[in-house]
């Protein structure tokens, strides 16, 4: 059975309710968060750019049979229910022209050299140039989402605290 209270998880009413005023520490969390996740966001544009031209030219450098075929791809995040401002860093495989396949990074959040299959040598070197700094921003982006969740799951505790009627007992535990 589903509950009608909302939890942790449930981000289609992503700001809470709209017919309320907001929470002073929601709204300062959450505008907050926005202004860093658009400074990392531009951030990771102008590396994967930097990173997109690097292996371009490194391509046009070499024999056909030596092109290699990686890129990377900044993008906000395409499901409906993430959070405002979330976006991806993503590897992919060029499989022809326009098609491309991307990469599973697995766990953790910096890709390993085993998840992009066959390199060229010369893609392997850009990847390692790049690769560190896109896994740092990822960190970040991982640390800002558990921040989010948090201070949600924070406002509604307090919300139910403050109504009479909630049925919210805290235990404390020593």
């Amino acid at each position: 059975m589903h509950s009608q209270r909302p939890t942790t998880h449930d981000s289609l009413d992503w700001t809470g309710n709209e017919t309320a005023e907001p929470d002073p520490l929601w709204a300062a969390v959450e505008s907050a968060t926005l202004r860093r996740l658009d400074t990392l966001y531009a951030e990771a544009v102008a590396l994967a750019t930097d990173c997109m031209d690097a292996l371009l030219q490194a391509r046009e450098a070499h024999p056909y049979h030596a092109r290699g075929s990686v890129g990377v791809r900044v993008r906000r995040s395409p499901s409906p229910r993430s959070a405002p401002g979330v976006f991806l860093i993503e590897w992919f495989r060029v499989r022809g022209q326009q098609r491309t396949d991307y990469i599973a990074r697995g766990s953790g959040h910096r890709y390993a050299r085993r998840t992009f299959g066959r390199l060229e040598p010369w893609e392997w070197a850009l990847i390692e140039t790049y690769e560190p700094r896109f896994a740092e921003i990822r960190l970040l982006l991982h640390q800002i989402g558990l921040l989010r969740r948090q201070v949600r799951h924070l406002t509604v505790l307090l919300e139910r605290r403050e109504r009479p009627d909630s049925g919210l007992a805290f235990e404390l535990q020593d």
